[in-house]
């Protein structure tokens, strides 16, 4: 690790941390305490005496569902498509077919986690999102608070490679957590998920984006290893 930059330490030890921190969290959703506190949250979000009723202005509710949409998973094919064929017209193949693998991967690890936790659905108040339809599925991790921490996360971070501005890369981690943050709340505040749901969506999401761009650093930089040692090679053999 002595060779590793800055970045990469610190990529390393927030994909640990996240690692640690959704299995602590995963074996803690079934516990008393913190279901009396998911509960809590969700219960503090509704009107007192009507629990089908946000707190707060009807701007408010509008845009928790704005931004639930936001890591819906239409919105988020559609943003990978168009970055995707993007990268295709501008010849860099390889970073389109690194942020499909790993969009793609992240939500198959999402739904083979959500099937094998089980945890249901909170059922304590009116589900405010898909309402007519229903909602159902599994909800530790939410897919939605996952998949939006995914995607934005392993685009910014792609998009952070093209600019040595300081400020720019700064913002391009800042923003897409940001998103996160929303999509994950509204998720709450909709009543589909526990606060512990878009905790554990958030850990995971942002293991696999973070991961996923640590392996294709080590793995750049172990190839420009190589072909350094194969020119210095070439040229003693000239010698």
């Amino acid at each position: 690790m002595k060779d590793w930059r800055t970045s990469e330490k610190i990529a390393f030890g927030l994909v640990a941390f996240c690692v640690v921190g959704f299995i602590a969290l995963a074996f803690s959703i079934e516990t008393s305490l913190v279901n009396a506190l998911d509960e809590s949250v969700i219960r503090r979000l509704r009107s007192g005496d009507d629990l089908d009723t946000l707190i707060g202005p009807h701007w408010l509710h509008e845009c928790a569902r704005d931004f639930t949409a936001l890591g819906g998973y239409a919105v988020l094919l559609t943003l990978t498509l168009l970055v995707y064929g993007f990268l295709r017209l501008e010849k860099r193949r390889a970073a389109g077919l690194f942020i499909v693998a790993t969009i793609v991967s992240g939500y198959v690890v999402s739904m083979v986690l959500k099937e094998t936790i089980g945890r249901p659905r909170p059922e304590i108040v009116k589900h405010l999102s898909h309402a007519d339809s229903g909602i159902g599925g599994p909800s530790f991790p939410s897919g939605h608070s996952t998949m939006s921490t995914v995607v934005y996360v392993t685009m910014a971070l792609m998009l952070s490679e093209l600019s040595s501005h300081k400020r720019v890369k700064v913002f391009l981690l800042v923003a897409p957590l940001a998103i996160a943050f929303v999509v994950g709340a509204s998720r709450v505040m909709m009543g589909v998920h526990y606060p512990t749901d878009v905790l554990g969506g958030w850990m995971v999401g942002l293991a696999w984006a973070v991961g996923a761009w640590l392996l294709m650093r080590l793995r750049r930089r172990h190839k420009s290893l190589q072909d350094q040692a194969t020119s210095e090679s070439e040229l003693s053999t000239r010698w």
